[in-house]
Order: C-alpha cells, then sequence, then structure tokens
C-alpha cells in the first residue's frame, strides 16, 4: 500500500500528537501541528501547511473537521471529518467569509449519536442545505455509541473502512 500524506487538524480543546497521530504514522507520512484556533492568522497558517506539505487527505475533529471542510474545498482534497463542527461552533475562527460554507467534493463525516456538543442532526440538515452539486460525493456513518470524543477505536476502524 502507497503511504499517503496526511494533514490531522486536533479539535479546538485537543492538543497535539495523541494516539490517532500515532496510528496515522504507520503506515503515512502525517503533519499533525499543534493549532490555536483563536490565532487571527489561522486561515493563513492553515493554508501555508496545506500548500507546504501538499497532502493527500485531511483528517480532521470537531472545530479541525469544519477546518477540514474549508481547506478539502478549497484544495479538492478529500476529507474524512469526526464530528465537524459545520454549525454550533462556540468559537469562530478568523476564516474570510467567501470560504466559510464549502464543501468539498468528496468527503466522509462521522457522526457520534451521544455527541452533545455538536448535534448530529443539525450536520445532516447543514449538509443537505448546503451540498447542491451532483458531482459531490460523500458518505456520512453514524456510530451509535460515539459521543463527540472520539475513541482510537473507532477512528481506526472508519480510517480503514473509508482508506479502502
Amino acid at each position: 500500500m502507497m503511504r499517503k500524506k496526511v494533514l490531522y487538524l486536533h479539535g479546538l480543546e485537543s492538543g497535539q500528537g495523541g494516539p490517532k497521530v500515532d496510528f496515522l504514522a504507520k503506515n503515512n507520512y502525517v503533519l499533525a501541528p499543534e493549532l490555536d484556533y483563536t490565532r487571527h492568522d489561522i486561515f493563513s497558517y492553515l493554508i501555508s501547511l496545506v500548500e507546504e506539505f501538499e497532502p493527500d487527505l485531511i483528517i480532521g475533529s470537531s472545530m479541525g473537521g469544519y477546518s477540514a471542510f474549508v481547506l478539502g474545498a478549497l484544495y479538492d482534497i478529500p476529507v474524512l471529518a469526526f464530528n465537524p463542527a459545520l454549525h454550533s461552533r462556540t468559537l469562530e475562527p478568523n476564516f474570510p467569509k467567501f470560504v466559510k460554507q464549502h464543501i468539498p467534493t468528496e468527503f466522509d463525516v462521522v457522526i457520534g449519536d451521544k455527541d452533545t456538543v455538536i448535534n448530529g442532526k443539525y450536520t445532516l440538515d447543514y449538509l443537505k442545505d448546503h451540498i447542491k452539486d451532483k458531482y459531490v460525493k460523500y458518505n456520512v456513518h453514524n456510530v451509535k455509541t460515539m459521543g463527540h470524543r472520539v475513541p482510537i477505536d473507532v477512528f481506526s476502524n472508519m480510517y480503514n473502512k473509508i482508506i479502502k
């Protein structure tokens, strides 16, 4: 199997590294930067990461999932997003208005049915309201036992299912 270049974007209250990044690094080239979504230059920072690293896939969770959506849409890169903060964000990152509702052309969304932070029903409504292009390829995966935090076994199983 060919190694992919994966950009991993952690969530708002999560830190850099950890078991998910370790899992990804076993078979991929991974860039998993420390992110501060309150930075005034967060958008240009994320853009520079994509342009320098040139990922084959962007994976993000919560705020990282929202950021992955924006970057995936701008650069036509597939996205795997866990409980993406497409709505109901407690913090609005400093992204330009023109990118705030972009949708990638290829993505998978994993929704935790027990998530009390990012409501999965609202995520589905958001996608239904924003996917206007019939060429968008996407899948939604519901995990009945998952809340907002993504356990490593769910993360690895979804990654393996989607990447194959």
